[in-house]
């Protein structure tokens, strides 16, 4: 199964991630709506399989910066490059839930709650931690609070810091305010006199020359992560916070031509990040950012130069001190890759190792490859007939050959029987 991005209990954020009493951490989770194609994003660029399951929309070779040899970096993210190199990114292929519906509305509730009913999955962490955030400790940026801060203690949604404000920034309600809860030893006083402090500060931003450190793109997602570099930089207490990375009518559900329309969600997704850690500066060392999708896309490509819904895809975080440090994790599906058998070939397939190694020539010799599998274009309602009857693994629809690539993992499968 994929990797699942799953909380379920207190103690799986690092501890490390809680306040400290160098100023408070915070956490900024950026959502690529519409299951961001991993396979563009961070392609595996050595595997012949990925190649041909993809002859128009593979991302060509001098298009990725290389990781590993296997998987690169889109090169359109090549601004991202300088944190990768310093060890303070980490990107994990094969990311994913649990969930099989394809649905993105479904798929997004899934991972938003971390595969539980209930409150989110990052307000399960603000409820459960101590002590509990202040007024502006959870902001979602956009017009809507999202699922995964559902029931979080506080909350607010904005898309400017300038359009916060409280009692209509009346000084005599203000006033009255502070001489309420300046006595008040209770948690309530406690809490009251942060509200007041985090309003005087987003005050005195919004009277501020509105010009960043870092040049943003014009883009909902730059503009976002500009006004998040404006609250970190106040120290108004942000703990975490939350803004959509989307683009055009249809956002990452790229199912027709996804060539014309990648390109510069992808480039956007890059240079705003960027931006916003450079604008960051000093405060970078308090952040980590994690940007991740609802599902990914089909290794295949399909009849409209577009890909439909898939499994894994890819995430990112980045930030300076990461639990597991910076680098690439390749994941593997867990499942049995058993072979796909011929749609002209009624035998059950010969199982197959769960996790194969490549295939020397001297062994693929001995073993008995299906000729019509190797030199026809099998109709693909059979084809996918066929790899649903025969392999509980989602391997790529694409041409039947001798060998094919696991839509989870990427790993190339060996197709024999």
């Amino acid at each position: 199964m994929t990797n699942a991005m799953r909380i379920t209990r207190t103690d799986a954020i690092d501890p490390s991630f809680r306040a400290s009493p160098a100023g408070e951490r915070t956490l900024v989770v950026v959502f690529l709506r519409g299951g961001a194609d991993g396979l563009t994003l961070v392609p595996p660029h050595g595997l012949d399989g990925y190649h041909r399951a993809r002859p128009t929309l593979a991302v060509a070779k001098a298009d990725v910066i290389d990781l590993d040899g296997v998987f690169g970096l889109n090169a359109r993210m090549r601004a991202l490059m300088p944190h990768w190199e310093r060890g303070a990114m980490r990107i994990v292929t094969g990311a994913g839930t649990a969930d099989t519906s394809r649905s993105h509305f479904e798929a997004q509730d899934f991972l938003e709650h971390g595969g539980l009913g209930g409150a989110g999955w990052i307000a399960r962490y603000l409820r459960a931690r101590t002590p509990a955030p202040g007024a502006l400790g959870t902001v979602a940026i956009g017009t809507t609070l999202p699922e995964s801060l559902r029931g979080a203690p506080g909350g607010v949604v904005l898309q400017r810091v300038n359009d916060f404000d409280l009692a209509g920034d009346d000084q005599r309600v203000l006033a009255a305010l502070r001489g309420l809860y300046e006595t008040d030893s209770t948690a309530l006083g406690a809490a009251g006199r942060a509200t007041l402090e985090a309003e005087r500060r987003l005050r005195e931003l919004r009277g501020r020359d509105d010009r960043a450190d870092a040049q943003y793109p014009d883009t909902v997602l730059g503009r976002g992560l500009k006004e998040i570099a404006k609250l970190v930089k106040a120290d108004v207490g942000l703990v975490a916070t939350t803004v959509d990375a989307v683009g055009g009518a249809l956002g990452w559900d790229t199912h027709f031509v996804q060539n014309t329309v990648i390109g510069s969600l992808i480039e956007d997704l890059g240079d705003s990040i960027a931006a916003f850690l450079e604008d960051l500066g000093a405060w970078r060392s308090r952040v980590t950012l994690v940007a991740m999708t609802e599902f990914g896309r089909r290794v295949a490509e399909n009849t409209s130069f577009g890909t439909d819904h898939g499994a894994g895809s890819v995430a990112f975080a980045i930030g300076d001190d990461l639990p597991m440090g910076g680098g690439l994790h390749r994941a593997r599906c867990g499942r049995p890759h058993r072979p796909r058998r011929c749609a002209r070939d009624d035998r059950p397939p010969r199982a197959h190792p769960a996790d194969p190694a490549p295939a020397c020539a001297r062994e693929r010799s001995s073993q008995r490859v299906c000729v019509t599998a190797r030199s026809t274009r099998v109709p693909r309602d059979a084809r996918v007939a066929a790899a649903e009857s025969t392999s509980s693994c989602l391997v790529t629809d694409a041409v039947v050959g001798e060998q094919s690539v696991c839509a989870i993992c990427a790993s190339e499968v060996l197709a024999i029987h």
